[in-house]
């Protein structure tokens, strides 16, 4: 298994997406997509292979579960 890095910015920065991205433009949550999820973002997050998405809480929030699974699989 390879290394996962993550980055999380917080509070949401729309400079730390691409200037054109749904993310820095429409300033949604990215990671569920604008016609899924109404709830504003908190963060920006840095997740491969996903890339830069803007995360509301609850997408923040399984983004850390995600990684901390694959962290601790790769320990055993």
């Amino acid at each position: 298994m390879e290394p996962m890095e993550i980055r999380i910015v917080m509070p949401f920065d729309p400079a730390f997406h691409d200037p054109k991205s749904v993310a820095a433009t429409e300033r949604c949550c990215s990671q569920h997509g604008k016609d899924y999820c109404d709830q504003p973002p908190v963060a920006s997050v840095y997740y491969p292979p996903n890339g830069r998405v803007s995360a509301c809480a609850r997408a923040l929030h399984g983004i850390v579960d995600d990684a901390l699974s694959k962290f601790t699989q790769g320990r055993q």
